[in-house]
């Protein structure tokens, strides 16, 4: 018989998964009624597929295509055949699938703070989905996380130095976006408070008479001004030059030698002895240190000269009572080709890595990324690397990694059995200016061990200091971000010149002590370089106070200096 009715409803709701949807409707009445078939397709009242779901009022339909709109209808049928015509229809949009949440926006924020100032920085992403309940996390710098949260999270900075800020959005369902461009703020150490009770110039921690403005210093320690007790104390004879002398061709690390030390005044001896050379094609001053232990021979430290350079150089004696010699009549050298870096990279060509290594991890090979520069060391196959951020104002020039124990390096220097697991590393920065403070980062295949601390080697003295005060470690010690100060503590040329350079290494205490090695002192202060004469010294005396007063200012006036090396010999002088 026919149906006296269409159907009277047809119900949606969605169950379980979005790609899926049960539909229900009324039942009909009639007596002979043996069941219902489903019609559904992807146009309005046109339908490609048909289902007959025998004699029930409910029914599931899966398999659909996310973000597809579907439209459904029902008829019932009988015994014998007859078919109702489509009930009303109903249409379902299956919901598209879940996408993350857009890249944030820069984070905004106060660009420079003092330490410990807590800064406040906020974000904002969008959702594919409409999802209103996005979180935020932020990477303070060096992969150190905030919790998920708010778009606006505050951190305070207890060390000084620069910190990349990035953010990160996630949805409700936990998908998380790409990490933001970082914004760079600045954490500074506060200003310190200067006390000069006297009013002599001479900050009282650093005056031996602060009460007292016509006497600040005491060199030999005898109570009495080195102004009053300077015509006690004649000051020694000027250093005479041995090696290199003139017309001389070097290797990148020679060794500047003078004469013993003489003095007219008997019982005075040899305190320290200051070293300095400068490039002569612009005069600038790449070496000015103060040496107490080796007095008449200075080891030039690794990567501080440049390939096929003049150079000139000269030095001075101070006595056991701070009186100063002039200083000896300057010579000059010129240096010979690396012969170990053919390629010209700034690493030897032993020392090259493999063009799988990627020590930072950001998918460029170390040997292309222009912004690393990595080395297989000497204490087996480990690599170190050394990475800048870009446009940081750091360039990294040249990468070397020394076997201790071919230069006699000791490292024990406490006493202790302490280890060089990375063996001794040398590298060389350059800077935008003179002066600048480098943050940068260096780079393990292998975590730094736990007792592993960072030191400063100084060849000069052969000492090591502690410097892990400027060295943080990241959470899995397989980077440590390193901050050094151009002409500071740390920078073994001992003038802020626009390069930095760095003999240093991991130190592992031994188990059987602590770690007590004693800091070692990098002297030197002051340029003394005549401007006015390409790659000249001053002819002033040093006796009679510091032998750099008076041109301290030097390197400032001396504009823009060039750094790089040259390509072909100079033809030789004979001095200025």
């Amino acid at each position: 018989m026919f149906f006296s009715a269409l159907l009277l409803a047809l119900l949606i709701s969605v169950w379980a998964r979005a790609e899926q949807v049960t539909l229900a409707w009324d039942a009909n009445t009639e007596s002979d009624l043996t069941g219902y078939k489903l019609h559904y397709g992807t146009a309005s009242n046109s339908y490609s597929v048909h289902i007959d779901v025998d004699n029930v009022t409910t029914y599931t339909v899966a398999g659909l295509t996310a973000g597809q709109t579907y439209y459904f209808a029902a008829t019932a049928y009988d015994a014998s055949g007859n078919e109702s015509g489509y009930s009303n229809s109903v249409s379902y949009a299956v919901p598209s699938p879940n996408g993350a949440p857009s890249t944030p926006a820069t984070p905004t924020g106060a660009s420079s703070v003092p330490v410990n100032t807590a800064v406040t920085f906020s974000t904002s992403a969008t959702d594919p989905n409409g999802d209103t309940s996005l979180q935020y996390r932020f990477d303070w710098g060096g992969g150190v996380l905030s919790n998920w949260g708010a778009a606006s999270q505050s951190r305070s900075w207890a060390a000084a130095g620069q910190y990349a800020v990035k953010a990160q959005a996630r949805d409700s369902l936990g998908l998380e976006s790409a990490w933001s461009s970082a914004r760079t703020v600045t954490i500074t150490s506060p200003a310190p408070v200067v006390v000069d009770t006297d009013a002599d110039g001479v900050p009282d921690n650093q005056d031996a008479f602060p009460t007292n403005p016509a006497e600040w210093a005491d060199a030999n320690g005898n109570g009495v001004g080195d102004n009053t007790d300077a015509a006690q104390n004649h000051p020694p004879a000027a250093p005479q030059v041995l090696a290199p002398k003139a017309n001389a061709v070097t290797a990148l690390t020679p060794t500047l030698q003078v004469n013993a030390f003489v003095d007219p005044d008997a019982g005075d001896s040899h305190a320290r002895t200051r070293w300095q050379i400068v490039q002569a094609s612009n005069s600038l001053l790449v070496l000015d240190v103060t040496s107490t232990e080796e007095l008449t021979a200075f080891a030039v430290p690794s990567l501080l000269l440049d390939e096929n350079t003049e150079y000139y150089w000269r030095a001075v004696f101070y006595d056991n009572r701070g009186a100063a010699s002039e200083w000896s009549p300057q010579a000059w050298f010129q240096t010979d080709f690396n012969l170990t870096d053919a390629n010209g990279n700034g690493i030897p060509d032993s020392q090259e890595v493999d063009s799988g290594t990627d020590l930072n991890g950001n998918g460029v090979n170390d040997n292309e990324d222009v912004n690393v520069k990595a080395v297989h060391t000497k204490n087996g196959a480990v690599k170190v690397g050394i990475g800048t951020a870009p446009s940081s104002g750091v360039f990294i020039s040249s990468i070397e990694s020394t076997d201790p124990d071919v230069l006699d390096i000791d490292a024990d220097a406490d006493g202790i059995s302490d280890t060089l697991p990375f063996g001794l590393l040398n590298f060389k920065l350059i800077l935008d200016n003179p002066g600048d403070q480098a943050v940068f980062t260096v780079y393990f295949s292998e975590p730094v061990p736990k007792k592993g601390r960072w030191y400063k080697y100084d060849p000069g003295q052969g000492r090591w200091s502690d410097f892990s005060r400027h060295a943080q470690f990241s959470a899995d010690r397989m980077s440590m971000t390193l901050t050094i100060t151009d002409g500071g503590e740390g920078d073994a040329d001992g003038v802020a010149n626009g390069i930095i350079l760095d003999p240093a290494g991991v130190l592992e205490a031994s188990s059987s002590g602590g770690d007590s090695l004693i800091d070692g002192v990098v002297g030197g202060v002051g340029s003394v370089v005549d401007s006015a004469q390409s790659g000249c010294f001053i002819g002033a005396a040093a006796s009679g106070g510091d032998a750099g007063d008076g041109v301290r200012g030097w390197w400032l006036a001396s504009g823009m200096l060039s750094l790089v090396s040259l390509l072909l010999r100079k033809v030789l002088k004979t001095g200025c």
